[in-house]
């Protein structure tokens, strides 16, 4: 059943935690989609258009682009390769067909009409009847001659020419070269006439392409032509269509892919998927690292509500400002207040996530990413520091400078345009210094919210022109002095256990303002022997000392002073007894059994953390030995050892986390501070020569005096 009922929480505080993320996931998706969705237009090819349209983002026309790379492909040169077997072929064809020839030609058993059908019948080319003819006629000298002469002008032919085959244009030109070359060759040849127009049939006839269209060079070289084409970029904010011209096709396509188009085709499904998965992603991420790396603000519910707040902010300023400019985003706004909230490392990693949705916010923004990264890295770093809030302007005017100066110098490296870096420059400046003053004004908001008490407001509060501590100083003197030693026990020995020192030090402050309201029923406040006490009862004494609690609560309501502060003054006596009162009173009734115990102790609660159990052992312990008749070393000891014992065994430190080791490292910063106010000074000799001229210079000055009043009368 417990085991049941301890799930039961741990889902509910899950639940929690997974409706925070559902929230903030919606929130931040919402605020990047309107970057997404804009105005849609009715328009047709042809349509005169009412207004401008400008481009709410960038975004490549790909029709342009298509034209572009079209006209760059159609000046591609077609690629061939030179076949050198055809040379080959050809001679070899040649060579063996005239061998032919001679042997029928010098067949004297032959008659003229045998030979020119044996010679048509072994030839290997597609000749006319005339070139048979005149073959059979020829001598066998005048063959030999031919042979010759169509070897060297074909292998010359394909040598030095190249005759494209026809299958991705015509290769008529290249023909036409061919036949006027083979032409020139024999009519500077020494062939007889009568044989010239063979060699010219011939030839034309072994005429065949030896270049040969390359298919795969051809396609891989157009794919490199087409990668080298820039696509048509139109930039941000350019005029698309412009008002009373008619809009063309490359518009409408433009339009379209902007979505800027109302004709219900816009739906890129995995633009909206991909925007998802990046807020996801980031959130996830976070989420991840508080659960693992800062556990107790990830079960602080309010420190975990207020990152998500913060991250939901950095994504909507950005959103919203980005509208004017990007360079105009606070971009050291919440880094810096992340930091003096939770703390600068916390603060670094996780709006370095964040920087991931502003640059989404600005379409990835090369520079704005940058920019961003080095705000979150100095917002983080930069406010360490700080004393007061007006230091936080400071910062923010520091961060300006630098990301001026970071602004100018990309802003340079990748333009020209001098009045548009120095724009963006005075933008990004501007920008820094607006972040210091959301800082500024947030930052109340934040701590009163989620009950944070930030270093700034403990600086302040620990400043003695504080109205509050001027009215304990005026009023209970005393009190204020002893508030001052309990706030340095305290700081010493939280440091020591690394606890938070200077929340100890100013919570002790204020732990007792509750006696402002009857400061002299105190100890440390009373005059002279005058104890207002020996007047009343010990039950109405006790009730007195009790009520300085209470009251303390209420001032520091009427102060507006922090939930911790305040939790310090409630819990810094705990459940302890007054027992010097209830003593007094059982000594003093006739039924000692019959005290009430209850009505001499705090009602409490105990201290439950660790700064307010060491200002209750601080406390304690001061004004313990603070009575102490000769306080030296062992006296001091035993009372501290004593006090802390008494707090122990009452069970006043039960619930807040202290070890019995961080109890020896208080006492030890207890006795370090205390034996450095109580130790004994050295007793300085009487100087009886000093004394005896100050006599005689006294007995000097009376004997003028009288002399002088003697004078007078």
């Amino acid at each position: 059943m417990k085991k049941l009922q301890v799930r039961k929480l741990f889902l509910g505080k899950r639940q929690n935690k997974v409706i925070i993320f559902v929230i903030s996931f919606i929130f931040v998706y919402g605020v990047l989609l309107t970057g997404l969705t804009t105005k849609r237009y009715n328009l047709k090819v042809g349509e005169i258009a009412k207004s401008d349209i400008k481009a709410p983002r960038e975004v490549e026309d790909e029709l342009s682009t298509k034209d572009r790379i079209n006209q760059a492909l159609d000046s591609v040169p077609i690629q061939y390769n030179k076949d050198p077997e055809v040379k080959t072929k050809t001679v070899n064809r040649l060579n063996s067909f005239f061998s032919k020839v001679q042997q029928i030609v010098s067949d004297n058993q032959l008659s003229q009409s045998e030979k020119k059908k044996k010679i048509e019948s072994v030839s290997n080319m597609n000749l006319s009847s005339d070139v048979y003819e005149s073959l059979s006629k020829m001598s066998q000298g005048d063959i030999k001659s031919l042979q010759v002469f169509l070897v060297n002008a074909m292998s010359d032919l394909y040598d030095n020419n190249n005759i494209s085959d026809n299958s991705q244009k015509d290769n008529e030109e290249d023909i036409k070269k061919a036949k006027e070359n083979i032409m020139l060759k024999v009519g500077a040849s020494n062939l007889s006439k009568s044989i010239r127009d063979t060699a010219i049939d011939i030839a034309y006839n072994q005429i065949s392409p030896n270049f040969f269209y390359d298919k795969d060079k051809t396609e891989e070289l157009k794919k490199e032509t087409a990668k080298k084409v820039s696509p048509v970029i139109v930039k941000k904010d350019q005029i698309i269509v412009k008002e009373g011209e008619p809009v063309t096709k490359y518009q409408i396509a433009i339009l379209k892919d902007l979505g800027l188009l109302n004709d219900g085709s816009y739906f890129k499904w995995y633009i909206y998927l991909s925007l998802g998965v990046i807020v996801m992603l980031v959130f996830t991420i976070q989420w991840v690292y508080l659960r693992i790396y800062k556990r107790e603000l990830y079960d602080n519910i309010n420190i975990f509500i207020m990152i998500n707040i913060l991250s939901c902010m950095s994504v909507l300023f950005a959103r919203v400002t980005a509208v004017v400019s990007p360079y105009f985003i606070p971009l050291a706004f919440i880094p810096m207040i992340f930091s003096i909230l939770i703390n600068g490392e916390v603060s670094l990693v996780l709006n370095s996530v964040n920087c991931i949705l502003i640059s989404t916010a600005v379409e990835f923004n090369i520079q704005i990413t940058v920019l961003s990264i080095i705000n979150v890295i100095v917002g983080s770093i930069i406010i360490r520091k700080l004393q007061q809030r007006n230091d936080i302007l400071y910062a923010s005017i520091y961060i300006s400078l630098i990301n001026i100066l970071l602004t100018s110098s990309m802003g340079f490296l990748l333009s020209s345009n001098v009045t548009d870096v120095i724009s963006k420059a005075a933008f990004a400046g501007i920008a820094s210094i607006i972040s210091g003053i959301l800082v500024i004004g947030f930052l109340p908001l934040f701590e009163s919210t989620f009950n944070i008490v930030t270093t700034i407001k403990l600086l302040e509060l620990s400043n003695p022109n504080n109205p509050l501590l001027k009215r304990l100083l005026i009023e209970a003197p005393g009190t204020y002095h002893h508030s001052v030693l309990v706030g340095n026990l305290a700081e010493m020995a939280t440091e020591a256990v690394g606890g938070n020192s200077l929340l100890s030090r100013v919570a002790a402050s204020y732990h007792d303002i509750g006696k402002i309201k009857r400061p002299y029923f105190f100890k440390e406040n009373q005059l002279g022997n005058d104890n207002p006490h020996d007047k009343i009862t010990p039950a109405l004494s006790a009730l007195i000392i009790i009520s300085h609690v209470k009251d303390g609560v209420e001032m520091a309501k009427e102060y507006k002073l922090p939930e911790v502060i305040k939790d310090v003054i409630e819990q810094h006596h705990g459940t302890s007894l007054v027992k010097y009162f209830y003593i007094t009173m059982k000594n003093s009734s006739d039924n000692p059994d019959e005290v009430n115990k209850k009505d001499f102790m705090y009602p409490g609660p105990i201290p439950n953390s660790k700064e307010s159990g060491i200002i209750m052992l601080a406390d304690g312990v001061e004004a313990a030995v603070r009575s102490i008749k000769k306080p030296n070393k062992e006296n001091i000891e035993k009372m501290v050892d004593n006090i802390i014992k008494d707090r122990l065994n009452e069970g006043q430190l039960d619930n807040c986390d202290l070890t019995l080791k961080d109890i020896g490292k208080i006492k030890d910063s207890f006795l370090k501070v205390l034996l450095g106010i109580y130790h004994h000074r050295i007793e300085y000799p009487k100087d009886k020569w000093n004394e005896k001229n100050n006599s005689i210079i006294e007995k000097n000055v009376v004997k003028n005096t009288e002399y002088k009043q003697i004078q007078k009368t």
